[in-house]
């Protein structure tokens, strides 16, 4: 049975009702109250904001007039900087060699074993926030120019997403 400060509930026909419209309020408040965090967050995202966590080498920083954007992590917005530029030019061949250029890096985070995972390296190589992008596709927000400055420019994202497309080269 149910217990409450405020409301005694009972095994009668009328507290039962009154139970389960309580309950029913409930869960419709927090429907409601999913539905407009979505409302909220998606229009954010429209307008050229990430509304989610930050991604690595990101963190939200609040700025007058903006609300909280992404602004660069250092150390770690360099390192992947660089992996990323490093693979858009041909410098690193494979995911691997980007892997290992992570693993190089003292600051970069790397599991228990002190390695890199490879989705995580493929996530990065993929993701159109490090271009100062956004897009999501699952809500319809097609990709357009976010309020953040990227770590890279959209033409070398575009080289790097051409190199995953294309043949795989032998180290």
């Amino acid at each position: 049975m149910l217990e409450s400060p405020s409301i005694e509930f009972g095994e009668d026909s009328d507290s039962q009702l009154i139970e389960h419209l309580l309950a029913s309020v409930s869960q419709h408040q927090r429907v409601k109250n999913a539905e407009q965090t979505r409302n909220r967050m998606e229009a954010r995202l429209r307008s050229g904001y990430w509304p989610f966590w930050a991604c690595m080498g990101f963190k939200r920083e609040k700025r007058e007039g903006h609300g909280k954007v992404l602004v660069r992590d250092e150390p770690l917005a360099t390192i992947i900087q660089e992996g990323l530029e490093g693979y858009a030019s041909g410098r690193f061949q494979t995911q691997a060699e980007v892997k290992r250029f992570f693993e190089s890096r003292p600051e970069f985070p790397k599991n228990e074993s002190g390695l890199v995972r490879n989705q995580q390296v493929s996530d990065i190589l993929t993701r159109v926030l490090y271009a100062g992008m956004v897009e999501h596709a699952d809500w319809g927000v097609s990709r357009r120019e976010g309020k953040h400055e990227g770590l890279i420019s959209y033409q070398t994202f575009e080289k790097v997403q051409a190199r995953l497309a294309g043949k795989a080269y032998a180290p």
